[in-house]
């Protein structure tokens, strides 16, 4: 991330959004420089904001951030990579959905170690391109990675109760990681 006094600049991924304010926007995003962060991007649900169709989930973003006292403020977002492409496949989009929520709920705001950003990336763009691909294996070794334990050396059956049990907050996304 490069960094002046208080500004900086990364590239990220959209993990979620969420409204606040009559024109505001919490979003959480993932960057290899400081992991997992909770920013505030302003006036972007306003119809003449060019930031705000490019903050969905999902999609990669070049940013700038200012920092705060409190929430680091989104000031800046240029579109790398979208995932407009899957919006007409469930499918696709439950696997997207499934996968933010795994990394919005396993991730801290620290630094990453370069090869789990990308191997995020990757398993993003393969869902994004519709590769035919075992999304459980790369989630697997995308939590062994990360320090935890492997689903198989476990009681669980599922990627997902695992997940829930380890960050001790339920999992909301579909069901798709369990298996059949």
């Amino acid at each position: 991330m490069k960094q002046s006094s208080k500004s900086s600049i990364a590239n990220a991924l959209i993990i979620k959004r969420s409204s606040t304010g009559e024109a505001d926007r919490v979003i959480t995003i993932l960057t290899s420089e400081r992991g997992r962060i909770v920013t505030i991007a302003k006036g972007v649900r306003k119809l003449t904001s060019s930031r705000g169709a490019f903050l969905e989930p999902g999609n990669l973003v070049k940013i700038q951030l200012i920092e705060t006292k409190s929430m680091p403020i989104l000031t800046q977002a240029t579109l790398i990579d979208d995932t407009a492409k899957i919006r007409t496949s469930l499918a696709q989009i439950r696997q997207l959905s499934q996968l933010l929520e795994i990394i919005d709920k396993l991730f801290v705001e620290e630094e990453l170690e370069p090869h789990i950003f990308n191997q995020i990336l990757k398993i993003r763009q393969k869902i994004v391109l519709g590769s035919k691909f075992d999304l459980k294996k790369d989630i697997i070794q995308l939590v062994e990675w990360l320090g935890y334990q492997n689903l198989a050396d476990t009681e669980f059956d599922s990627i997902l109760d695992y997940v829930a049990q380890l960050t001790g907050k339920k999992m909301r996304s579909f069901e798709w990681l369990k298996p059949k």
